[in-house]
């Protein structure tokens, strides 16, 4: 099921349909810039402002200790995969959901990435706005400067991965640099760190609930973090560059904003600045940061979409290119509704609807020899056309963890009845040299 067709390496670009060849992985740091760049931005910001606003100082730092942990755990089961097959997030997705099954989850991470999208480039726009003095939302000079950001959003990631990392090189600093603004900021607006957590209110929210919005904040990422990682050339670069990226800096990142938002009462990023005067001076900084997840985004979006079985319009990077302006544009329509509204939400909305297919493709691949060897193999492909038992555990998986928000942690319930379902069913499949698929058919016929 895999495409022969031989195409000029110019012409094939970034290769989203295929394994990613030797030849075009990059170099360690280049990776983990890249990486960076994706976790340090403003989003990161914006969920350690919401732990912040909403617990209590040692609450606040459990829950990013916990999210830390989990969130590099998930990327580097997902990451090493992406590194060992050369394939993009959506082209293992065939393999546990099936050559046409996987259109469930290709969709499903293919629109809410272009909100994500929608979501910075709001943000960064109102921010941006505020500070030339644009009081019209309907004025012509309003929609050019959303139409000039979103451009320059888009560009990095329609030319190639390399281009992407040109941008981090400029984004990375930057927002260590925000980090470190907003650290001192809020020691100097606070009274210094005692004085902070003295005066952290009381909890407004459970810790359960928060930690599903902090985690489930860059779940969506590590689900598709292959698209990053089969960039690495071996899987223990990739473990380890996720494990700085997720343990490291993205840990640092929320602590630097949980502080920022118990002293200044506000969980924006700009908010913030704006609170201690830098807002100014900081923008240029938080826009790069804006840039580099915006752009990982959008370029994330288009490859979801980009692979079999969605029909392939001439070379592979022409496609991809096609559909990524294809993506673009349907981003701008959501910021025309203004997503970042419902940012906290979205958040929680995110972890049970992607949480249920990084759990269904962790197992498909750790716990399955016989599967992982499919993955691996230069000529192996998906053995199903449609996977059902991903499908009832996807299903399943995300109903528990949307109706279970007031018991333990929806997150965690509903990653751990999908993982459940899905190794159930799919062991009983296996044992019996079978695949569900195959299974079912069996069944049915003899009937």
């Amino acid at each position: 099921m895999e495409e022969t067709i031989i195409e000029n390496e110019l012409e094939r670009g970034d290769e989203v349909r295929s394994r990613l060849p030797a030849s075009k992985r990059l170099g360690f740091w280049s990776n983990t810039f890249i990486l960076w760049g994706l976790v340090l931005t403003v989003t990161s910001l914006l969920v350690g402002g919401l732990v912040g606003s909403q617990l209590a100082f040692k609450d606040a730092v459990i829950v990013i200790a916990m999210a830390g942990v989990f969130n590099s755990l998930i990327a580097i089961l997902i990451g090493i995969i992406g590194a060992r097959t050369g394939f993009t997030s959506a082209m293992i997705f065939r393999y546990s959901y099936g050559v046409k099954g996987v259109l469930l989850p290709n969709f499903i991470i293919a629109i809410t990435t272009v909100i994500w999208f929608a979501v910075i480039l709001n943000l960064t726009r109102d921010s941006f706005v505020g500070i030339i003095g644009v009081s019209s939302e309907s004025s012509v000079l309003f929609y050019g400067i959303t139409l000039l950001m979103a451009v320059l959003f888009l560009i990095p990631a329609y030319k190639t991965m390399k281009w992407i990392a040109y941008v981090n090189y400029l984004a990375v600093p930057a927002i260590v640099f925000i980090l470190i603004v907003t650290v001192w900021g809020a020691l100097d607006a606070g009274g210094g760190l005692m004085a902070i957590i003295d005066k952290s209110p009381v909890a407004s929210a459970s810790s359960f609930v928060v930690f599903t919005a902090a985690a489930g904040g860059w779940l969506h990422a590590n689900t598709v973090i292959s698209d990053f990682t089969r960039f690495y050339k071996t899987g223990k670069q990739a473990a380890i560059g996720l494990f700085l990226t997720y343990g490291v800096m993205m840990v640092f990142q929320y602590i630097g904003a949980t502080q920022g938002a118990l002293a200044t009462g506000e969980w924006n990023i700009f908010l913030i600045m704006d609170e201690f005067g830098l807002l100014e001076i900081s923008f240029l900084a938080i826009f790069l940061g804006s840039w580099s997840t915006a752009m990982a985004a959008i370029y994330f979006g288009a490859n979801m979409m980009s692979t079999p079985p969605m029909p392939k319009y001439k070379t592979e990077e022409k496609n991809r290119k096609l559909v990524l302006l294809v993506s673009w544009g349907i981003a701008l329509f959501f910021a025309w509704y203004g997503p970042d509204q419902i940012f906290n939400f979205f958040l929680q909305f995110l972890s049970w609807v992607i949480g249920p297919i990084a759990m269904t493709v962790i197992i498909d691949y750790w716990l399955f020899p016989e599967k992982r060897d499919l993955y691996e193999k230069a000529d192996g492909s998906p053995d199903m056309v449609i996977n059902p038992a991903a499908f009832l555990a996807w299903i399943v998986g995300f109903l528990v963890g949307y109706f279970s928000q007031e018991f333990f942690i929806s997150l965690i319930n509903g990653m751990v009845t999908t993982g459940v379902i899905y190794y159930a069913w799919m062991r009983l499949a296996l044992n019996q040299g079978l695949t569900p698929e195959s299974q079912l058919k069996k069944w049915f016929s003899s009937k």
